[in-house]
């Protein structure tokens, strides 16, 4: 029966605070009784009569020993308790905290499960988008008819010897130069979904490796030469959705609140089509950036990655893959257990909520990596911050400030 208790942990709760109440109770029972006693005694002494002196004593002493024994009463009910369960020596706080341990485990568990659904959807969704380029080629006049399946071992295997080459590119800038290199994004095209007022416009990325992916472009109200470029990296909610990015409050602040004449630089939010800033989709992002670079001629000393949750994982990301590429790091309330040695010249500004456990380990032990390592990186825990509310921290002047001044 006590399994029974233990697997429903709010059964248990009650139980544990019933025994808690019994306990408060008992244990102040003898301290209120001779508070009490004592008052009475005083009294007596202030009348000066010895036979009432007396009476009270003895009153008093039959109230202590009645206390006493009501704080055996804990004890009492804790025997009855665990009888009346057929469970002897079971202590119910134990039996809470194991009942509490399974739900975390179970949570896990939910959590990792999650985690894989949404790997293999995200598999789905590169198959997609491989099938589109995969239709669009047969399409082309001249081009090879193939079957699917070997049109993807083609291209894998072409994609293979290009990571050799660009493996052996980079082994020999090593030596020659002593410097990391870095893999190149995926080139692509841009063209016009939404031209905005005010500069504020959607656009949508067309990468060479199969990813088509929408994002939001704020520019600034003068010139748009040689100015710093931000990159956003959404969270997983707003995937697939430029309406959903285009309220989160970064992108307002951008948009309507900073002042885009005296602090000018570019903003560009990516999309992501499907969820995750991995793989194809990293690719694609620096594919992007490259092109912006290239079409509003940015300054290529002030490039900041940012991003929250999934794409505060994405950040991370983006600086293990491309380094030294950015100027600086800002990921937010998103983490995992990364190889720092590409960025740690980069300064970093980890941001995360007081209230995000887990989350917040994480962040910390990466910060510590990185300037164990001789880098560069801070972190600021936004107390009683949790997931929901942190990126209210992205509506902050100095935030920005501190961005451009990197």
């Amino acid at each position: 029966m006590i399994l029974a208790f233990c697997d429903k942990s709010y059964i248990v709760q009650i139980m544990l605070i019933v025994k808690t109440f019994f306990k408060i109770v008992c244990y102040l029972a003898p301290l209120i009784v001779i508070i009490i006693s004592m008052i009475h005694i005083f009294k007596t002494v202030l009348t000066g009569k010895d036979d009432d002196l007396k009476d009270a004593l003895k009153v008093t002493v039959k109230r202590i020993i009645a206390g006493l024994l009501i704080a055996f009463l804990p004890a009492l009910i804790n025997y009855v308790f665990t009888n009346l369960v057929n469970a002897k020596e079971v202590d119910f706080l134990a039996c809470f905290e194991s009942a509490s341990k399974e739900k975390v485990q179970s949570l896990k568990a939910k959590e990792k499960a999650e985690e894989v659904a949404k790997a293999k959807e995200e598999e789905k969704e590169d198959e997609a988008q491989l099938k589109k380029a995969w239709e669009a080629e047969q399409k082309q006049k001249g081009a090879k008819k193939q079957s699917f399946e070997e049109w993807k071992k083609k291209k894998e295997e072409e994609e293979r010897k290009q990571r050799e080459l660009e493996q052996q590119r980079m082994q020999q800038q090593q030596q020659q130069q002593g410097e990391t290199s870095m893999p190149p994004g995926a080139s692509g095209t841009i063209s016009d979904v939404k031209i905005g007022e005010n500069g504020v416009n959607v656009k949508q990325f067309h990468a060479s490796n199969g990813v088509n992916m929408k994002y939001i472009e704020v520019l600034p109200t003068g010139s748009t030469s040689n100015l710093p470029l931000i990159i956003f990296l959404h969270g997983s909610g707003e995937t697939n959705s430029v309406g959903g990015v285009s309220k989160l409050p970064i992108v307002s602040y951008v948009a309507n609140d900073w002042d885009r004449s005296s602090k000018p630089f570019i903003f560009i939010a990516p999309v992501a089509p499907s969820s995750g800033w991995s793989g194809n989709k990293i690719s694609a992002v620096k594919g992007l950036i490259d092109t912006v670079v290239s079409q509003y001629n940015v300054d290529t000393n002030h490039i900041i990655i940012t991003g929250m949750s999934m794409g505060g994982y994405g950040t991370w990301n983006m600086l293990k893959t491309y380094g030294s590429f950015f100027s600086a790091g800002v990921p937010m309330s998103g983490c995992s257990s990364i190889d720092v040695s590409n960025f740690i010249n980069v300064p970093i500004r980890a941001i995360v909520g007081g209230q995000e456990g887990e989350t917040a380990s994480c962040m910390k032990n990466v910060v510590n990596k990185v300037n164990n390592s001789g880098g560069n990186a801070i972190i600021n825990v936004v107390q009683r911050a949790s997931h929901g509310t942190i990126q209210k921290y992205y509506r902050n002047e100095e935030l920005f400030n501190w961005m451009l001044s990197q």
